[in-house]
């Protein structure tokens, strides 16, 4: 098995555990190119990823919300080996306001990233028709 089919295969793996209602939710959705989480109808708070109980007054009366497409990069790094990501995979944390900082994959020239710079969403269709979240430079073609 070559590094690129491995990390699809742990990848698979690794969403899978997260077998509750509310993560099938989110990926049945980014399948359908939406990109949803959900918010706290009594406080408020936005979760991602989502999850069941709100972490800040620990309600379950949730309701789901289209998140911000289009956030700020604030860290990035590149590894040569590693679980899930290997060069030149870039992965990163992206601001989105009202929600905070999400990890995700950035599809990008490492060299070529600037921290503060604005990113917006893209699907990524993986080979098993699985569809992820990962941030692309603002204005850059898909």
């Amino acid at each position: 098995m070559d590094i690129q089919e491995a990390i699809r295969t742990y990848t698979r793996k690794a969403v899978s555990y997260y077998g509750d209602a509310q993560n099938d939710e989110f990926f049945r959705r980014l399948k359908q190119k939406e990109f949803v989480s959900l918010r706290c109808t009594r406080c408020g708070k936005v979760m991602f990823p989502p999850r069941p109980v709100c972490p800040e007054c620990h309600s379950g009366k949730l309701e789901w919300v289209d998140l911000p497409r289009t956030g700020t990069l604030y860290a990035f790094t590149q590894q040569e080996k590693a679980f899930r990501f290997s060069a030149p995979d870039v992965i990163g944390l992206v601001e989105l306001e009202g929600v905070g900082r999400i990890t995700t994959k950035i599809k990008g020239n490492f060299e070529q990233l600037v921290i503060d710079m604005r990113v917006e969403l893209e699907f990524l269709e993986l080979d098993d028709g699985s569809v992820v979240h990962q941030f692309r430079p603002a204005g850059q073609k898909k």
